[in-house]
């Protein structure tokens, strides 16, 4: 039996914690109209690879109509068990090129056969590469059973939390920035479902940790 303490802050202030939101999107969501989309969030995250060799169909679309839009934009790439963190990399690296105003690179972990060992090379080499520290994103449960304590705790995270629990996210030895509060969001310019997420600072904090 693993045992683990979930550290939870008092519920949310709507009007305060979801001042600054936004969205993370893939192939899976229907993008129609994104001047529409733009008036309703402050940020985007696209989804860019995935293991050594995937690559979103649509992200180049992607990345190149949210930078059109003056959207905030960053890129994940997903996390693959088995694969060295080197070819993970490599596979992002050759397809994200980030520039002044883009938002962080992200690893997105979800699976427990990863290799946290791996996933923090992964994270070291966008470091370098980047000169900017990558975000975590992972599930709340998930990084307390699989992650906490496992992974380096200079790099900030994005967890996920359905907003219906009342609570936000915190850890006491982690810096949490972004907080994906909804997996059935909806959005005008988006048709079905889309992740809803939110920037857990205030409008100073974001700026500082885009890529200057």
């Amino acid at each position: 039996m693993i045992l683990y303490s979930i550290d939870l802050k008092p519920s949310f202030n709507n009007e305060v914690d979801f001042s600054i939101k936004g969205i993370d999107i893939s192939h899976h969501n229907k993008i129609n109209n994104w001047s529409n989309i733009k008036n309703e969030i402050g940020f985007c995250y696209i989804k860019s690879t995935e293991g050594s060799t995937y690559i979103d169909p649509n992200f180049k679309t992607n990345w190149l109509l949210a930078k059109k839009h003056n959207i905030k934009r960053g890129a994940y790439h997903y996390f693959f068990p088995g694969v060295p963190a080197e070819k993970q990399f490599n596979n992002f690296k050759n397809h994200v090129q980030l520039s002044p105003g883009d938002l962080p690179p992200v690893l997105d972990v979800e699976l427990k056969e990863s290799n946290m060992n791996e996933v923090t090379k992964w994270l070291e080499l966008a470091t370098k590469y980047y000169k900017i520290k990558p975000i975590l994103y992972t599930e709340f449960i998930f990084f307390k059973v699989y992650m906490d304590g496992k992974v380096d705790n200079q790099y900030p995270l994005w967890i996920y939390i359905d907003k219906s629990f009342g609570f936000k996210p915190s850890f006491n030895n982690y810096n949490c920035v972004l907080w994906q509060f909804s997996h059935k969001g909806k959005v005008d310019g988006i048709t079905g479902d889309v992740d809803l997420d939110s920037f857990l600072g205030d409008s100073l904090q974001f700026k500082s940790m885009i890529v200057k």
